[in-house]
Parts: C-alpha cells; sequence; structure tokens
C-alpha cells in the first residue's frame, strides 16, 4: 500500500473521524496516517497570547511537534476560533514558508453562507468600504487551497485530495532528511547554503524555497550517481 500521512487543523478535536479516513484510504490502496493540531481549543493555551490565538506561537509549537514527520496533505477548518480563520493560518503558513510546498485544503460547512453575507453586508451598508470586504476575499483567493470541502463527509474529498499526490525525488529527500532531523552532512557537502545545517533545518530551508530545493535534489542525485558508479 501507498502510505500517506495527512494533518487537521481544527479548534475541536477529529479523532472521531480518523479511522473513517483510514477505512476510505484503504478502498484506494492508501495506507494513511493522521495527526492533528488542534487550535483555538482552550486546552491549547500555550498557542495563546492575551486569551487569543497568536499565529506567532502557532507556527513556533508547529515547527516542535511536526519537525520529524512528513506531511502529504494538511486539512484547514474555516473556523478556528478567536475570530481567526482557515484562509488566515494557510496564508500566514505560506507567508513564511511553513511546509509551503505541502497540499492544503480548506474544509467548511459555512464558507458559501460566509461569502454571501460579506456581498450582503456590504450591500447593505453603503459605508463599508469595498477595501474591507476586498481584503476578506483575498486572503480566502491566495490561500493556494487544493480543494474545499463541506464539513460533512469531508474526509472523502481529504481522501480523494490524497490520492492525487505524487511521489517525487524531492519528497522522497525531503522525507528521509525529515526522520532523522537532528543528522548532519559531512563537512565535505559541497553545498555551502546548507554547511553546518542539521537536515531538519535543511528540510525547512527547501521547504520554503523551490531552487534551493532543486540545488540539494540534484546535488544529492550528483553523489549518489558518483558513489555507484563503478571505478574504470
Amino acid at each position: 500500500m501507498i502510505k500517506r500521512t495527512c494533518l487537521l487543523i481544527d479548534d475541536e478535536k477529529q479523532d472521531d473521524i480518523f479511522p473513517t479516513i483510514i477505512e476510505e484510504g484503504k478502498k484506494y490502496n492508501l495506507d494513511i496516517e493522521c495527526f492533528q493540531f488542534n487550535v483555538g481549543n482552550q486546552e491549547r493555551r500555550d498557542l495563546l497570547e492575551k486569551e487569543e490565538i497568536s499565529l506567532e506561537k502557532v507556527v513556533k509549537v508547529f515547527k516542535e511537534e511536526f519537525k520529524g514527520i512528513k506531511i502529504d496533505l494538511i486539512a484547514f477548518d474555516w473556523n478556528i476560533g478567536s475570530g481567526i480563520k482557515g484562509p488566515t493560518i494557510i496564508k500566514y503558513f505560506n507567508d513564511n514558508d511553513i511546509r509551503k510546498n505541502v497540499a492544503k485544503i480548506l474544509y467548511s460547512g459555512v464558507l458559501k453562507e460566509e461569502i454571501e453575507k460579506l456581498c450582503d453586508d456590504y450591500r447593505n451598508n453603503s459605508a463599508m468600504k469595498f477595501k474591507v470586504i476586498w481584503e476578506q476575499l483575498n486572503t480566502l483567493l491566495t490561500t493556494n487551497a487544493l480543494a474545499f470541502a463541506c464539513t460533512e463527509n469531508y474526509e472523502v474529498e481529504l481522501v480523494q485530495q490524497l490520492r492525487k499526490i505524487e511521489d517525487t525525488i524531492e519528497s522522497s529527500i525531503e522525507e528521509e532528511l525529515r526522520k532523522f532531523p537532528d543528522f548532519i552532512f559531512k563537512s565535505g557537502f559541497p553545498n555551502k547554503q546548507f554547511k553546518d545545517k542539521t537536515f531538519g533545518e535543511i528540510a525547512d530551508i527547501i521547504d520554503g524555497d523551490r531552487n534551493l530545493r532543486s540545488d540539494l535534489t540534484k546535488e544529492i542525485s550528483q553523489q549518489i550517481i558518483a558513489y555507484l558508479t563503478e571505478k574504470i
């Protein structure tokens, strides 16, 4: 079976749907491992600042808790709590190069209603500037989410998105780097961008920079070919 991992970011615990996701994945020969990161849940007070969600703390704790884990898909709830919306967190992750290359989806039972409300508020309030509504819509449009799913049966959409993900040399390298986050390349490794960096640090760097991701892939490919080539 093909191994895949997914992470659910929600203000409520999602353990109860993990078995449904796992069983749905088996229909397509997927061995799915599920994780959750509860943001907005009062049990996670380490993510709060003055009783409000701190995105800086969210990112800091996320890096610590998932540094050794390869994630294939992140699913974000629309309503996270304390006025924070799923699209805001997705945009914050992407803007700060946090798992930027990982596929993301947004799930909600109120997406249509939320957009209708924004439009109605604008139509019914002549004092409301277009900039106010556009900023909220623009955040949604620029999340780079792969898909939007309703809350009901969203686990089916999640599995469908996992089916579309293909393994690449780049993703395989990143997976190995995250497995051993505290390891360091030998001093003779030629690429200076990664000198004295741990595997975990390198994984974070290449996740946010496509050019360096490509450079590392080429370098490792060349090293492997040189190592495996029989001397003449």
